[in-house]
């Protein structure tokens, strides 16, 4: 029985708080940014121009992949209904042009998305790598401490 008492008051000691929890944010650095929506980290490094540069780019490239695609599809359709040998090989050069204006897209988006994470790994590693730091340190009652630390 004692077992059992204090097994509970073991767990209700552990149980946290909803508001705890609650509280707790969720941090994107700008580089998880960057990984989620392209020009997301450079926007939030003050990067404006970058930012929208990248967010602008990735958009277009999907819009494109979704037009040529729908265009590819469209014409697919009408090669298989096609009735003639004239119809038939214009609708089939017609789907492949498109497929292929669509993968290319894919491609384009793809290289967007990789040059944008290049590009916010390079600003943060030198964001972090050239730091000029202050440290401002109370030791209870014995004083204040003043630390400057500059990293390269």
């Amino acid at each position: 029985m004692i077992f059992f008492l204090v097994l509970f008051a073991h767990s209700i000691a552990q149980e946290r708080n909803p508001t705890e929890e609650a509280e707790k944010e969720i941090i994107f650095t700008s580089l998880s940014k960057s990984l989620l929506i392209p020009g997301w980290g450079q926007l939030s490094e003050k990067r404006y121009i970058e930012g929208v540069i990248f967010f602008s780019a990735e958009i277009f490239s999907i819009y494109k992949i979704f037009s040529y695609n729908h265009k590819g599809n469209t014409y697919y359709s009408r090669y298989k209904q096609a009735d003639n040998v004239a119809d038939v090989v214009k609708f089939r050069e017609l789907t492949e042009k498109y497929d292929k204006r669509r993968n290319i897209f894919m491609l384009v988006a793809a290289s967007i998305w990789a040059i944008n994470l290049i590009d916010i790994y390079v600003i943060v590693r030198n964001k972090e790598k050239r730091r000029l730091k202050l440290e401002i340190n109370t030791n209870g009652k014995k004083g204040l401490a003043f630390t400057l630390n500059y990293s390269f």
